[in-house]
């Protein structure tokens, strides 16, 4: 509220309370003269005067106090020694103190310190008045408020005071100083520069002579050649702003400020007219006896008065956005960076749901933000504190409201001001914009909605339509996607006029069927479902599928909305898969491999005639039982080798053959090698089993076994005799050699024979005991070994078998180690054997004579290629002369060994393309190592 607002109000009051009491004074006065009636005479029958005057008074006061409570600015009464005899609500509440703290108190207790005696001195005037102090509310806290004090009245009565909270006031003049300030900044500027628009004077003190320049004449209403006096000038001074003005024009002629003054004030110029001048001056003082005196004034002079009619509007467009913003449910804030803290009015807080006397900085507004908006929130503000920033602040947010707990969406809008480069505060408003949100959500998913069927329609591959059958049988389509055309290859205009020529295209075939689907659908007004072929006018023949629901109009119609779409390369590529599944039926069943389909839980789906043949089942019998039933499990060397294992060892496994057993329907087992694919059908897992018989291979294996054990059998027998074969030729080297010698000692005339002779015959029988070698390492050796896919694993398992009776008749302790962790090869898996058993009979032979008898076989992968196998023993080791020629031909270190075995096992490791060696153990006994390639290496390769 205004002063002069707050002065009419005050003075509405005083003469409303005044016309009640004269009201009730005459009330009293006629009662007095007028002749007592039984009507106006109390019930006790006797009259007094004071009975008849004092009710009426009492009734007056009360009214008005009634009306002040219902003030929304705060009123008090005072006494005349400034005692508070009555205060309303809102003034209650203004302090924050009830009624019983404020009665009888002195209204300067109240009042700030420092303004207590401007207060007093306001108190004490004859007359009306109106000020702006600073009340101390009861938490500390100062109010700035402003107080319009009623004139003291002649017979001692209280005074009426009226106090309006100046809060928001002070803060939108607050908000608004910094750019008051810039104005003021820019005014002097603009004196100083306009040279245009500014007049400039001189005037002599002593002489009283002046100088006028043009502009100033031009400003002051005055002719060019007009003379000015003192007098002149005097008259033309706004008699609201004389006084003011002489002030400072005094007080800088006796060397306030070194003689400069400034000021702005109102004129009547001689054209009658009431301008708005600023003016800018300086004294120059000259030293005499009477002391320091001004005896010059020089100056300038600027018309302002458009700038104040500009200031006038903006003070009014203030206080309509003031209004504006409790109109708009629209609350302000301030925060002042450097002291952190947030000001802000009463709208601003029932937003938050902040109680009115809680003290506000931004970590208390983050409080209550919901957390997924906070980081937000604090990048927004820091964005608009940012010296290099554009300094505004823009953000919409949820919180959850103090007050309630409620969920709120809030808009915050605001400006940062900045002084050296620094922002030094934000000025903004906040608005509540729940239902608004809410508002654009619902309008956000219509139009998302609407968005989403337009975009179906116009981008979906077929056609949506309506079809319309009328009562009396006329057929139209209303609506047609604008696909129409794709699919029809006519317009929707004439498909609205007709659809004659439509079926006119239908195939004959289909048409008959089309046309009685129709009439059933309208009939039972059940979905309507067809396929038909359709004559395009550009395409040619097509397939056209459609489905459609019905409904009844009420004229009898029938109505069908539903969807029509071109088929034509789904039923080309479902004829190519019915080819292509005859087909693969043809090769699966033509198959001399067996192949089952298998599902995740081990069910047989599906097996071809060739796995009939072979297991002896019916297809009938063996489809859903579980694959088991084929492939039984086996255990082997401590693992398990069955088709379940293979699907549960992971993809990685897929795909490899391995070699195990089935079971025929008799119960009969038969080896089988395996192999299992993966494949994913409507979204499950399904296997495929390839499965052949090795019945026939295996009886062929058995037979080369054999007669590569015969030939090992020959080896022995012939080893056995080779001493013999040998011992002629190295026997007769060894004759020719020492008749060499004893020729040599004779004199070459007494020598009966030649020493070349004898030395040549005992080269020849040399010759002859290494062609005996030869023919033995032709019988033994078979050229390049026939590889295979094997499992390292199985083959030691088998080795083992054969020398298991042997190493148990001999105390020894047998202990595996299988740490590698892919032990496919590609290998000959007879001569693989036969070098396992070498290396584990000789370990049983090192330990003949030793106390701790312990053979270890362990294997491990040694590096990304190759896999090792160790054959460790407890006995009495290799002597390094050992080591050195271990491996060469008949090289041995047993008693009656012919030093044949590791010769053998070293040519089959190399031509697997391996490496064998051996070495000592930390413990005692030695090792023997070998190495060999890994399949899947050897595959890359």
């Amino acid at each position: 509220m205004s002063v002069d607002e707050q002065g009419d109000q005050l003075q509405d009051i005083e003469d409303l309370r005044r016309l009640l009491l004269e009201a009730g004074q005459n009330r009293d006065v006629l009662g007095a003269d007028a002749t007592p009636t039984a009507s106006r005479l109390p019930r006790g029958g006797s009259e007094s005067p004071r009975e008849g005057s004092e009710p009426p008074r009492e009734g007056s006061e009360h009214f008005c106090r009634r009306l002040l409570e219902q003030m929304r600015e705060g009123s008090i009464e005072l006494a005349p020694d400034g005692a508070i005899l009555h205060c309303n609500r809102q003034f209650r509440e203004m302090i924050g103190r009830p009624a019983a703290q404020l009665i009888g108190d002195s209204v300067l207790d109240h009042v700030a310190s420092d303004q207590r005696e401007r207060f007093a001195a306001f108190f004490a005037a004859p007359e009306a008045a109106s000020g702006e102090f600073e009340f101390r509310r009861a938490d500390g806290s100062m109010l700035a408020v402003s107080v319009a004090l009623g004139a003291p009245a002649e017979d001692a009565r209280p005074r009426l005071a009226i106090v309006t909270d100046l809060t928001q006031t002070k803060w939108m003049e607050r908000s608004f100083a910094a750019t008051e300030a810039l104005r003021e900044r820019e005014k002097w500027s603009r004196l100083a520069v306009a040279a245009g628009g500014v007049g400039t004077f001189d005037v002599d003190l002593i002489t009283g002579a002046n100088r006028f320049s043009v502009t100033m004449h031009e400003i002051l209403g005055l002719a060019p050649d007009q003379p000015l006096g003192f007098a002149e000038a005097d008259a033309m001074l706004f008699e609201a702003d004389k006084q003011d003005f002489e002030r400072k024009f005094l007080a800088a002629c006796a060397g306030a400020k070194n003689g400069e003054w400034s000021h702005e004030m109102r004129i009547r110029r001689m054209d009658g007219a009431l301008r708005w001048i600023a003016l800018a001056g300086q004294f120059e003082f000259r030293r005499s006896a009477r002391g320091v005196v001004a005896t010059r004034a020089i100056g300038a002079a600027i018309d302002v008065t458009d700038r104040r009619e500009i200031e006038d509007s903006l003070r009014r467009s203030n206080e309509r956005l003031r209004l504006a913003l409790a109109a708009g449910a629209i609350g302000s804030w301030e925060y002042d960076v450097a002291a952190n803290v947030t000001e802000a009015d009463q709208k601003y807080r029932e937003i938050y749901g902040f109680p009115a006397d809680m003290p506000l900085a931004p970590e208390v507004v983050f409080g209550i933000v919901h957390p997924d908006d906070v980081a937000g929130v604090r990048a927004s503000v820091r964005s608009a504190l940012d010296p290099h920033g554009e300094g505004r602040y823009q953000a919409e947010f949820r919180i959850r409201r103090m007050s309630d707990g409620a969920l709120r969406w809030i808009a915050c809008r605001a400006q940062a001001l900045s002084e050296n480069g620094r922002a030094e505060r934000l000025i903004g408003v906040v608005s509540d914009i729940t239902e608004k949100k809410a508002t654009e959500g619902e309008l956000r998913e219509k139009a998302r909605l609407a968005d989403q069927l337009a975009g179906i329609a116009a981008s979906v591959p077929g056609l949506i339509a309506s079809y319309r059958l009328g009562a009396d049988g006329k057929a139209s389509m209303p609506y047609a996607s604008p696909n129409v055309e794709d699919i029809y290859g006519m317009d929707a205009e004439s498909l609205r006029q007709g659809v004659d020529e439509k079926f006119a295209r239908v195939h004959p075939d289909d048409l008959l069927r089309v046309r009685a689907s129709i009439e059933e659908s309208a009939r039972a007004l059940t979905v309507w479902r067809e396929s038909y072929r359709y004559d395009h006018p550009h395409k040619g023949w097509i397939w056209v599928e459609a489905q459609s629901r019905p409904t009844r109009e009420p004229d009898g119609a029938t109505l069908w909305h539903g969807y029509l779409q071109d088929v034509t390369e789904r039923k080309r590529i479902e004829q190519a898969l019915v080819d292509k599944e005859a087909r693969l039926y043809a090769t699966v069943e033509g198959a001399h491999d067996a192949i089952l389909t298998v599902d995740e839980k081990g069910a047989i789906q599906s097996l071809n005639s060739a796995a009939v043949r072979m297991f002896g089942y019916a297809k009938a019998e063996a489809i859903g039982a579980h694959v088991e039933t084929l492939v039984p499990v086996r255990l082997f060397g401590g693992r398990k080798a069955c088709v379940g294992a293979r699907f549960s060892e992971g993809a990685e496994t897929l795909g490899n053959v391995v070699e195990t057993q089935g079971r025929r329907k008799d119960g009969a087992l038969f080896p089988i090698d395996l192999a299992v694919s993966e494949a994913s059908y409507h979204g499950r897992r399904l296997y495929i089993a390839f499965i052949r018989d090795l019945t026939e291979r295996r009886k062929i294996e058995a037979r080369m076994q054999k007669l590569h054990a015969e030939r090992l059998d020959a080896v022995g027998e012939l080893a056995a005799g080779l001493a013999h074969e040998l011992n002629q030729p190295l026997s007769a080297t060894a004759i020719y050699l020492k008749a060499a010698r004893r020729l040599l000692q004779m004199p070459v005339d007494q020598r009966p024979a030649n020493v070349e002779d004898a030395l040549d015959n005992a080269a020849t029988q040399i010759v002859r005991a290494g062609q005996i070698i030869a023919h033995l390492r032709e019988f033994i050796s078979r050229g390049e070994p026939d590889k295979t896919l094997q499992n390292l694993h199985d083959i030691l398992d088998e080795a083992h078998e054969l020398v298991i009776v042997e190493a148990k008749q001999s105390n020894i302790n047998v202990a595996f180690r299988l740490d590698a962790v892919d032990d496919r090869i590609l290998a000959d898996r007879v001569q693989i054997k036969q070098v396992l058993v070498n290396l584990m009979r000789n370990a049983r032979d090192a330990m003949g004579v030793s106390r701790t008898r312990k053979m270890t076989i362990s294997t491990s992968l040694s590096g990304r290629s190759m896999i090792r196998l160790d054959v460790a023993d407890t006995g009495a080791g290799l002597s390094e002369e050992a080591r050195v020629s271990l491996f060469e031909p008949f090289a041995t270190t047993k008693p009656n060994g012919l030093g044949v075995g590791l010769t053998i096992a070293r040519s089959i490791v190399e031509a697997h393309y391996g490496k064998i060696w051996a070495g000592p153990n930390g413990d005692g006994g030695a090792t023997f190592s070998f190495t060999l390639p890994l399949a899947a290496m050897e595959e890359e390769e």
